[in-house]
């Protein structure tokens, strides 16, 4: 969605998804914006060092987070279908031949919940070293597209008529990303090919975005156990704690 807010507004077209200064090449009115997962940083799996995000105090910064339990879901399933094996080692995650069951790498301690809480719980606590800080909840973004979109735009200096706003929702909604993916939408030997491509849907890079997802995967007694360590390990102030219902988060 930011990158078709850039394209309409600038009259970019075709474009490239925003990826550092590719953009900015084009014109200089468009900030230089660095997208990660963070996982690229070798020190930050090393909390004991305690720097880190200091890659990111000199800088404007806008986080996206989500339930950690329907985050490790997804995780699961990049892991298990659409990863590279040198992807894989980079991050750190067990090799595939490995063939953990989803409960299994929920409790692993370089995949599971417990490794997403802490990682949160560190931009969160590195926050105020950031020249500019907003965090930005998934959920949230589900439920007023509009309206959080608005909010990124403005945060990041990115101008943006009203009609470009909802042209760029409309343009990422999930139907429409599933069917960029297949290549339905997309341009051709754009497609969204996946390492591994067959009919199920699991596969694909944009499977459902469900909200509680994590409990079509889980046995009762499974969900209850990784609901109580969100609420032990994961900062209330992401507003977590009550599963299912989602509370304002404040930075």
């Amino acid at each position: 969605m930011l990158t078709r807010v850039i394209e309409r507004h600038y009259e970019l077209d075709p474009c490239p998804l925003v990826n550092f200064d590719n953009l900015h090449k084009h014109d200089s009115g468009i900030p230089i914006i660095a997208i990660t997962h963070n996982r690229w940083v070798p020190y930050f799996k090393k909390p004991e060092q305690n720097r880190e995000c200091s890659p990111y105090y000199h800088s404007t910064v806008l986080v996206l987070v989500r339930n950690p339990l329907d985050t490790c879901v997804s995780q699961y399933f990049q892991w298990k279908h659409r990863s590279k094996d040198h992807n894989i080692q980079l991050k750190g995650w067990p090799p595939r031949s490995c063939d953990l069951s989803l409960p299994e790498f929920f409790r692993h301690p370089e995949t599971g919940v417990e490794r997403l809480c802490r990682e949160l719980n560190i931009w969160l606590r590195e926050s105020s070293k950031f020249v500019d800080v907003l965090f930005i909840r998934y959920e949230d973004m589900l439920g007023d597209t509009l309206g959080v979109l608005r909010q990124i735009v403005q945060f990041l200096g990115v101008p943006a008529t009203e009609a470009i706003l909802e042209d760029a929702v409309e343009y990422g909604s999930f139907p429409n990303m599933k069917k960029r993916e297949t290549g339905d939408l997309a341009p051709p030997g754009e497609k969204g090919q996946s390492p591994v491509r067959n009919q199920d849907g699991e596969t694909h890079k944009a499977r459902t975005g469900k909200i509680g997802g994590y409990s079509d995967y889980l046995t009762t007694q499974e969900c209850e156990f990784f609901e109580k360590l969100i609420t032990t390990q994961l900062s209330g102030r992401f507003g977590y704690a009550n599963l299912p219902q989602i509370q304002e988060i404040s930075s």
